[in-house]
């Protein structure tokens, strides 16, 4: 009897040892589906599966269920009150939910159990950092170097970096600055290289080839280099470490108004090439950024849908597609509704730069194109997701990011007819 029941235990377990495999494959090849039915199998061989509980957390969180997310991660703390990683992923939720101040408080839970789990530090720097603490905010977002966050992408060509402190001297010294995350991002930053051009001997930086020309042209005294360039310099780091070096505010952000431009010449040009109606309110739309993997999750917007608003503008606004990334579909529905699309014609930031400036109105989404309308000082109408980037904040329709952007948010998850029918009501009331 007693030896019945031991044999009975061990296939148990190796039922459960196996069912457990399958579900971290799935898991590991992002087959949420598969995943899900192997755990939840392993459940009910072993209730007390607190790891099970959580990966199916994991899932719920990715597909934005926040609601069961929350469920499963308390499902781990009631098997395990000290799972500091459950309280991490607590906080994650919270955090999608824009609840910032419960957020901290369970970053700082799973802190407290575990003071050496990164992921905890480098998820607090972006509440800091919403709540515009950018002194604390950026101190703490150098977590990001840890390889438990960085993994194996290299981010940006100035790595390891120098992680120079606010204290450190860089006076006559070689600098190399570098491209590190998104073109946004990029496009956001450049505006510290003065800062460093004005105590350095010398700034090499490195960015994306797209970038080149524009930035080239904006900072002439700047030796922009190719990829593997052969350089030496006395320290190197990324772009975004800039407002961190330079003990940077929210209140202190420099150049909100205006830092980038083209050449007259060159605007003149392209404005007399595509024969651009200046008697009409030009508008130019973007509408989806870079389709590359979780680029720019949640936050595209359908074209067919904005084109619907749009289409009740009165007849003395023209609208223009600057988009870059096009499908057939797009281009046919731009077509139809009669939409110059100049997007075609953009090689890189330089044209893209040309065209926002030919406009009168910028509307765009969340990407790289809205930092340039930013930078470039153009009036723009920036169309967010609910669970917006750090640099919007929460609730303003302003930024001291860039003093020309009119932010307008989702009121929930992706629900962007409220966004466009305020969008449609404030270039009305710019037509009065």
């Amino acid at each position: 009897m007693i030896r019945n029941l031991g044999q009975s235990i061990d296939k148990i377990d190796q039922e459960l040892t196996k069912v457990l495999s399958n579900a971290n494959i799935a898991y590991s090849k992002k087959d949420y589906t598969k995943a899900i039915l192997y755990y939840e199998k392993a459940l009910i061989l072993n209730p007390n599966l607190p790891q099970a509980y959580l990966k199916i957390g994991n899932i719920c969180l990715e597909l934005s269920a926040l609601n069961d997310a929350l469920f499963y991660y308390e499902k781990v703390l009631q098997l395990e009150k000290n799972n500091f990683i459950a309280y991490c992923n607590i906080g994650t939720v919270f955090q999608k939910n824009n609840q910032l101040e419960e957020a901290k408080e369970y970053y700082l839970k799973s802190i407290k159990i575990n003071p050496n789990y990164v992921h905890a530090h480098y998820n607090l720097s972006y509440i800091l950092l919403m709540q515009k603490n950018y002194l604390e905010g950026f101190n703490k977002y150098r977590y990001r170097y840890h390889k438990e966050i960085m993994g194996s992408r290299q981010g940006g060509v100035a790595y390891p970096p120098t992680l120079l402190t606010p204290e450190d001297d860089f006076q006559g010294k070689v600098l190399y600055i570098s491209h590190e995350q998104g073109l946004g991002d990029t496009i956001e930053f450049i505006r510290f290289l003065p800062f460093f051009t004005k105590k350095a001997k010398q700034i090499i930086c490195y960015v994306p080839p797209s970038l080149v020309k524009l930035f080239q042209f904006n900072y002439p005294s700047v030796d922009f280099i190719p990829p593997n360039s052969n350089i030496s310099f006395d320290f190197n780091f990324p772009l975004l470490e800039a407002p961190y070096i330079l003990k940077t505010t929210y209140e202190t952000l420099p150049f909100q108004d205006k830092y980038l431009s083209v050449k007259k010449e060159d605007l003149f040009s392209f404005q007399k090439k595509h024969s651009l109606d200046s008697s009409k309110i030009k508008i130019g739309i973007n509408y989806k950024g870079s389709q590359g993997k979780d680029a720019v999750k949640n936050r595209s917007l359908d074209l067919e849908l904005l084109l619907q608003y749009l289409s009740k503008l009165p007849q003395n606004y023209s609208i223009f597609s600057l988009q870059y990334e096009r499908t057939n579909q797009e281009d046919k529905l731009l077509e139809a509704y009669q939409i110059q699309n100049l997007g075609q014609y953009i090689e890189n930031f330089y044209d893209t730069a040309l065209m926002i400036e030919s406009m009168d109105i910028i509307i765009s989404i969340d990407t790289s194109f809205l930092h340039l309308a930013g930078a470039l000082g153009k009036k723009t109408f920036a169309l967010l997701k609910f669970d917006p980037d750090w640099r919007w904040g929460l609730e303003e329709n302003q930024t001291n990011w860039y003093n020309n952007i009119t932010l307008i948010r989702q009121k929930s998850l992706q629900n962007w007819n409220f966004v466009l029918k305020d969008l449609l009501l404030q270039l009305e009331n710019i037509n009065k």
